[in-house]
């Protein structure tokens, strides 16, 4: 089996250029029968390591390969960021392939390609497809005003699902969200894997002791952090606060932000003079020293909300080594075991519930280190590097035996003549509907609804 792998993969900063690069090498493993070469954006050039095991090839070279019958599949791995994903999007539209989904909403990607890109009623056009008349009536209030909409409420993955011949993502509460809208997908769950191997070039994570005394941390200090860029789904406003607090009566505590803020982040107003004892902000970190973070740390904090559906890389690493890690109880996120994670309600309740983990998690060394095995024996058992290459293999292969097409669009998701009264009444109809609150779980009612069209005769 002939497959083409459209993928971010480092030297581009990406999270996914990342997971991209360690799985490769163990899809090649586990599934010799895969003859696998790799797609980048015109102008990328892929780590030597990689290229030199995997033939490479620029997008504009696609269409003529898939012409030529090159290709039995392509997998295209698809998130939210225009630097890195605008061509797989479009590609994907294009070439229908396996999409893997590492983010539930693309609406900043959608939004950056189409209004952000010069083509307002393209934005328009895609909030209708996916959401009907109340979609398209969202997105021009949107244009006229210049008040965005709210990303979170229209995720805007629909089309790329509909132009898909299957779609893997990394979690239920993805698995979930797409079928509620498209239930008849193709779609596989294959967990997001931990590669503590060295598939990066990096070495194993270091032991605690010789991560702190690299990173000058005193002897005595109780080390809480948090990893990746900082933005305000990061919550760190909350966790600033709760560390405040937690220092008045541990001050030895010290608080490591690890990673960069994001410049479209005002941190300025939440990291005040009165909240800045104790803490350090690293900014832009290399693996290494983020590793040396992660094993210096006696807690970690990863908290996300709003989420757009993602499993946190970051997240399956730290739980992997071992550390006690406490989470938002939200997406992906409240998946995790409760005895391998602390989780956070995002409530009234969030500063005070997280506040209380810190102080019993510094009271109680043991208690951390059974946490920390919980959640190495958790990421051991669900999230294996050769689990995830064998499940991927498992999808491709049974997508091409299936000889799937994609989902064929038709009016009201499409442009329609205004003559056509039966299309029209059905689009008036499911406006109301969804209005009033009615969503496509609820067969009865919608059977009853269409049962009704039809007998009009129209």
């Amino acid at each position: 089996m002939r497959l083409a792998w459209y993928s971010p993969l480092p030297p581009q900063r990406s999270g996914i250029a990342d997971y991209s690069a360690e799985l490769l090498p163990a899809l090649a493993r586990e599934a010799p029968d895969l003859a696998i070469e790799l797609v980048v954006d015109d102008g990328v050039r892929p780590a030597p390591a990689l290229a030199a095991r995997f033939p490479v090839h620029g997008a504009r070279a696609l269409p003529g390969l898939l012409a030529a019958g090159r290709f039995d599949l392509v997998l295209y791995h698809l998130g939210n960021n225009r630097d890195f994903h605008a061509g797989i999007y479009r590609a994907l539209l294009e070439h229908p392939g396996v999409v893997v989904l590492h983010e539930v909403v693309l609406h900043h990607l959608v939004r950056d390609v189409t209004l952000y890109a010069g083509d307002p009623d393209a934005y328009a056009r895609e909030l209708a497809y996916a959401y009907g008349r109340t979609g398209e009536a969202l997105a021009r209030r949107a244009l006229a005003t210049g008040v965005p909409l709210e990303p979170w409420s229209a995720p805007l993955f629909e089309r790329v699902v509909d132009r898909s011949l299957g779609v893997i993502v990394h979690n239920d509460y993805v698995r979930r969200r797409v079928l509620a809208s498209r239930p008849l997908s193709r779609l596989a769950v294959v967990p997001h894997h931990l590669d503590l191997g060295g598939s990066l070039g990096e070495a194993s994570p270091p032991d605690r002791e010789a991560a702190r005394d690299a990173q000058g941390l005193p002897a005595g200090a109780f080390v809480v952090a948090s990893f990746g860029f900082f933005t305000a789904a990061k919550r760190p406003e909350i966790l600033l606060r709760a560390f405040a607090r937690l220092r008045r009566e541990r001050p030895e505590a010290v608080l490591v932000l690890a990673g960069e803020v994001s410049p479209h982040y005002d941190f300025a107003r939440v990291f005040t003079p009165d909240l800045r004892a104790g803490v350090t902000i690293t900014g832009r970190l290399e693996l290494p020293d983020f590793l040396r973070w992660m094993a210096a740390c006696d807690i970690a904090v990863n908290l996300r909300h709003p989420t757009a559906g993602e499993t946190s890389g970051t997240l399956i690493r730290l739980l992997g080594m071992g550390r006690p890690v406490i989470v938002s109880r939200a997406g992906a996120f409240a998946e995790i075991p409760d005895g391998a994670c602390a989780k956070v309600d995002v409530d009234d309740s969030e500063e005070e519930l997280l506040l209380a983990y810190l102080l019993r998690l510094a009271a109680d060394p043991g208690l951390r280190r059974a946490m920390g095995e919980n959640a190495r024996a958790y990421v051991a058992a669900h999230h294996t590097l050769a689990g995830s290459a064998r499940a991927y293999a498992a999808f491709l292969r049974d997508t091409v035996a299936a000889k799937p097409e994609p989902f064929d669009a038709r009016p009201p998701l499409l442009p329609y003549p205004e003559d056509d009264l039966l299309t029209d009444l059905a689009r008036e109809v499911t406006t109301e509907l969804v209005d009033l609150g009615a969503g496509e779980a609820d067969d009865d009612l919608l059977r009853a609804v269409a049962e009704g069209i039809a007998g009009l005769g129209l």
